[in-house]
């Protein structure tokens, strides 16, 4: 499921760049919250920019009990120097960036 879901966060983003641009709030929240649920924190952090450049309204809250309901310990003793590849670093820093946007210490 998570996987179509990239697809079609692929999908919209094409048709922003051709701009023809969907601003639907509610479409951008579930595509959140499901890569938020799938662990997919590199995408999460794009929608959330594109948000924040559209000026949309951010639930910080319900993307924080998300996070805490499905990976509550991800990544929190690693840091991106201790990564084992270039892959994983970017991982924990993306983890970390969404960490600090909702506000988990």
């Amino acid at each position: 499921m998570y996987r179509e879901i990239t697809i079609l966060w692929g999908d919209i983003k094409r048709s922003m760049e051709n701009q023809n641009t969907i601003y639907n709030r509610d479409l951008y929240e579930l595509l959140l919250v499901n890569f938020v649920r799938g662990g997919y924190f590199e995408r999460v952090m794009e929608v959330i920019g594109f948000m924040m450049e559209n000026n949309m309204f951010l639930d910080k809250w319900s993307y924080k009990t998300e996070f805490l309901k499905f990976h509550r310990d991800l990544y929190r003793t690693l840091t991106a120097l201790e990564g084992k590849d270039e892959a994983q670093k970017r991982r924990i820093e993306h983890v970390h960036a969404f960490r600090k946007f909702v506000s988990i210490v």
